[in-house]
């Protein structure tokens, strides 16, 4: 484990470093894989052809993606697995960034995965640039840096700070490498997207079928609509907090998302384990997961936002329910399993039943990118327009009403605004990593301690030579609206 948490850091350029008056050699342990993935194009093709589903698996591993849903009071979990009852205790803790935390594995999976991808795809990109041939260089080409910047924007999505390393790093940045803040990572990212959607634009090819395990037709098309909604998704989500997301250009994200996916993106899990989403089968298993009254509360009102005391509630009645997505999507349980002396406050009469066929098998359809969540950044740009009138139009042509039969929304400030947030908790529920916790974050909604970014991880942290304690975030004695919520919706 520890070699592997090394040569991951070697990935992102942690060839040599100077910590204090001390130099740290660190043998680069990537090299015979990046001599490997020179050596031939089939050998590159190869290497490019995994990037994705390597993504997708670090993304929806056993980790992050549950702890945050917990975090944002969306999903609710007292098992300590993945750092979900850290993340949910009440009040809210610091974040345990320790070297011997059991759960640490869930920030340096992530971070150690994303920067293997970014390794990965930039190799491919040196191995181009070197001379090598093939068949179809301007999909090979799109399609690493499409990864390139799915692994750096989601590490500034989820991390306070972290590395930009591509095939336009120096020798000497290499050498020297400086931590760049969340917002120049996103920055990179989308940056990355826009040389996606250009070489994409401007070409004909098709992706290979073991890229992506999905029913789309993956061709540049394809490519660029995609590349177009995780650029939308990366600018809309970075806010830390509301005066952040007021500063977002939101006619960049708009634009991005009006040309992005015009179908749900849908990646296929599959029995033998080689497409797997730990979250879409943990955090709605009855015996794990549950759903968060607070989201409960927005289909029928009847039932509380909030369960400090671990009521168990009766069945909904069709009567009090607003959102018919309440009986399709999500199923009454009459009792908890949770650990009381935990917390009372965990417990929650309802999981997520809408992808239960999964559950059982592995095997199924799982939504990745959906038309609801760019439909939502569109209206969500018209809000910061104060034009509530277009969003209006875009919200009452969505989900809410083909699916939740609910009535027509007002079109003002305040009712436009609870039906974009309603749509983020309900209709896209455990899709796309994080998007609840970006969502409650983004608008001051996170409870009061609940920290707004991870810190890098400590074995990052020891590699470089830092001091213990290593520096975290969360806890309300820390909550200042910037690594931490000094706000909330309670």
């Amino acid at each position: 484990m520890k070699l592997n948490r090394i040569k991951n850091l070697m990935i992102v350029g942690l060839l040599t470093l100077t910590v204090g008056c001390a130099d740290l050699a660190v043998e680069n342990l990537n090299e015979p894989e990046t001599e490997r993935a020179l050596a031939s194009s089939e050998d590159l093709e190869g290497l490019a052809n995994g990037l994705y589903r390597d993504f997708y698996l670090g993304n929806h591993n056993f980790g992050a993606q549950m702890a945050l849903a917990v975090g944002a009071d969306a999903a609710t979990a007292s098992w300590g697995n993945a750092g979900m009852q850290l993340m949910g205790t009440e009040p809210r803790p610091a974040w345990d960034n320790s070297p011997n935390f059991s759960y640490a594995y869930v920030t340096e999976d992530q971070f150690e995965d994303m920067y293997s991808i970014n390794s990965s795809a930039t190799d491919v990109l040196k191995a181009m640039a070197s001379g090598i041939e093939f068949d179809n260089p301007n999909m090979i080409e799109a399609f690493a840096k499409f990864n390139q910047a799915l692994s750096i924007g989601y590490i500034g999505l989820m991390f306070d700070q972290g590395y930009i390393v591509d095939e336009n790093t120096t020798d000497e940045e290499i050498s020297n490498p400086t931590l760049r803040p969340y917002g120049e990572l996103i920055d990179h990212a989308v940056a990355k997207l826009n040389e996606v959607i250009t070489i994409s634009e401007a070409n004909t090819f098709s992706l290979n079928s073991s890229m992506m395990q999905t029913t789309a037709t993956m061709d540049n098309v394809f490519l660029e609509k995609l590349a177009h909604s995780y650029a939308a998704r990366f600018l809309a989500n970075a806010p830390r907090n509301l005066a952040e997301t007021q500063a977002v250009d939101w006619s960049a994200v708009r634009t991005h998302a009006q040309n992005g996916i015009d179908s749900d993106f849908i990646v296929i899990g599959t029995s033998d384990f080689l497409w797997y989403n730990y979250s879409g089968y943990y955090l709605v298993n009855p015996g794990w997961g549950r759903v968060d009254h607070y989201v409960i509360n927005k289909m029928d009102p009847t039932y509380p936002a909030h369960n400090p005391d671990g009521t168990d509630y009766p069945a909904p009645d069709s009567a009090n329910v607003v959102d018919e997505r309440l009986f399709s999507d999500f199923q009454y349980l009459p009792s908890n399993n949770f650990r009381a002396e935990r917390g009372l406050y965990f417990f929650s009469n309802f999981r997520h039943s809408r992808t239960d066929y999964y559950i059982g098998s592995w095997d199924g359809d799982l939504r990745e990118v959906t038309t609801s969540e760019m439909d939502m950044y569109i209206a969500e740009s018209h809000y910061h327009d104060q034009n509530y009138v277009l969003a209006k139009t875009v919200i009452d042509n969505s989900e809410r009403i083909s699916r939740g039969n609910m009535d027509p929304v007002l079109a003002t400030e305040e009712e436009i605004w609870k039906a974009i947030h309603h749509e983020r908790l309900v209709e896209q529920f455990n899709t796309g990593v994080g998007l609840e916790f970006f969502q409650m974050r983004k608008y001051d909604k996170l409870q009061e301690g609940t920290l707004l970014h991870f810190p890098i991880p400590a074995s990052t942290l020891e590699v470089l030579g830092m001091t213990k304690p290593f520096y975290t975030f969360g806890g309300v004695d820390n909550a200042d609206g910037q690594g931490t919520s000094s706000g909330g919706w309670r």
